[in-house]
């Protein structure tokens, strides 16, 4: 699974034009991509820290099927405040769905996935959760990656 998960992600980064993050990102970088198996638009919320105290955050609604599949995609600024409230940092040491004891019996029939990606200039980071929403009260790792996409969700849309 993290295989196809990985290699679902590229083909995005490719569609979209994205920088390649896997030998690290001359800027810190946070991708977030929530998929759902049955529904569109799909979404991912990139986070990228474009100085040292400058974070911006770009939102790309798309469907996965289209072939001119983006259905919006914007930018905005974020405040530090915004940025620290994240605590980043934890996600460095999170355990993928693949790393957790009997990580394959996490899952549901039709459900979202949630891909996470991290770089900086010298580390590079992919994780994947499975059915988040049905497994966040059975893991930690599910309901810190459905809260990360649930404040990338707010911060995207807050004036």
């Amino acid at each position: 699974m993290t295989r196809e998960a990985y290699n679902q992600t590229r083909i995005f980064e490719n569609k979209f034009n994205l920088d390649n993050l896997i030998d690290g990102s001359k800027r810190d970088e946070i991708r977030v991509w929530c998929l759902s198996g049955a529904s569109d638009p799909q979404v991912v919320f990139i986070a990228k820290n474009d100085n040292s105290n400058s974070w911006t955050l770009r939102t790309i609604s798309f469907y996965q099927t289209m072939r001119d599949s983006i259905y919006a995609d914007y930018t905005r600024i974020l405040r530090p405040s915004s940025i620290d409230s994240l605590n980043l940092n934890q996600y460095w040491i999170l355990k993928s769905q693949s790393n957790l004891y009997n990580g394959d019996s996490y899952g549901c029939m039709d459900g979202g996935d949630i891909f996470i990606e991290m770089a900086d200039s010298l580390r590079y980071r992919f994780m994947w959760y499975r059915c988040p929403a049905i497994n966040k009260y059975k893991d930690s790792a599910f309901l810190l990656a459905t809260e990360l996409a649930d404040k990338f969700d707010a911060l995207a849309v807050e004036h």
